[in-house]
């Protein structure tokens, strides 16, 4: 990395960080997002993110964020690298943070004029950066992401706190039993999919164990599959609300802040009940990054690990079996009693 320490006092009046593109990821960037806002508490926080993020954001405007959408994500949107290398000139930036190792980002960033700028010395992009640090690939994401601004200052930070998100209050929800949100995944998913199966099996025995409503969650491309699962259940005399595919990225958040308790797998949605500290259990499969990395720091998280055996990705997660979860549903009832 660059041998100069950052003089927080020399930088200009707006700064840059350019935020991963999968929810999970963006949401474990707010504990360093709130260190950067303390270093720089008067100057002009800005964050690069994809358009459907923007609704994630809604909800950590306690962060004192300035929202710059990517609008090359923007769909049938006709803007091009060059159109947004002009768009982050306009800015005049003194200092970028690159939270993605992407080498693109790198160069896109010091196209557009930015002198200072942070990141990891990966994909060959060490001689676009003005501070490289080394990455370290066992730990967690946050200590990755809250290292970016606190080595490069010197380090005037002993700690951070855990990511945060602010769910408004819905009219729409009964409270005269407990509100219970399945987050399994579909198809897309591959193999952190939980079984149709398995999953059928689990919503009739929590029904037959709690007097709860059951929302189903999802996006689009698992609308399908949770239409199907509800139609297996009405057949079994089981009520589900399926709201997969129906709801927006701030309404998702919204919805999950009113659940007394979330089962998901792990993805986005067990991210965001974790900032909205809601209880929630997490089905552990094949995962896209360690769980040691990704790991919500949430005391009222419950990681249900797979011990399977098998070779197959997709028989891992079946591991974690109905009669395993529904004990962690029940302690987690417990818990917030």
């Amino acid at each position: 990395m660059g041998s100069k320490v950052i003089d927080s006092s020399q930088m200009g009046d707006t700064i840059l960080a350019v935020l991963p593109k999968f929810i999970g990821d963006a949401i474990n960037t707010l504990p360093a997002l709130e260190l950067l806002k303390k270093l720089y508490p008067t100057k002009r926080i800005c964050v690069l993110i994809r358009p459907f993020m923007a609704g994630l954001f809604s909800r950590a405007e306690h962060y004192g964020l300035e929202l710059i959408l990517d609008k090359r994500y923007c769909e049938k949107a006709q803007y091009g690298v060059f159109d947004m290398i002009r768009e982050l000139k306009s800015y005049n930036f003194s200092m970028a943070i690159l939270f993605r190792g992407s080498f693109r980002d790198a160069l896109q960033i010091r196209l557009s004029g930015i002198k200072t700028i942070v990141g990891y010395a990966q994909n060959a992009r060490s001689p676009l950066l003005s501070h490289a640090l080394k990455l370290n690939q066992c730990e967690h994401y946050i200590h990755r992401y809250c290292k970016l601004i606190n080595d490069p200052h010197g380090q005037p930070f002993k700690q951070f706190n855990a990511p945060t998100l602010q769910p408004k209050k819905l009219k729409s929800f009964t409270f005269n039993k407990r509100n219970v949100a399945l987050y399994l995944g579909g198809s897309v998913k591959g193999a952190r999919f939980y079984p149709q199966d398995l999953s059928q099996e689990l919503l009739l025995r929590i029904k037959e164990q709690h007097d709860a409503n059951l929302y189903l969650l999802g996006a689009q491309s698992e609308q399908a599959d949770m239409d199907s699962l509800k139609c297996d259940l009405e057949r079994k005399g089981v009520t589900v609300i399926n709201l997969a595919g129906s709801m927006s990225l701030e309404e998702l958040v919204d919805t999950i802040g009113m659940m007394d308790v979330m089962i998901s797998i792990d993805s986005g949605p067990m991210h965001i009940a974790a900032a909205c500290n809601i209880p929630c259990i997490a089905i552990i499969g094949q995962g896209t990054s360690p769980w040691s990395i990704v790991a919500p720091k949430s005391d009222s998280l419950i990681a249900l690990h797979h011990r399977s055996m098998s070779f197959s990705d997709s028989q891992m997660i079946r591991d974690v079996n109905p009669d395993k979860i529904c004990q962690a549903l029940q302690k987690a009832i417990n818990s917030s009693n």
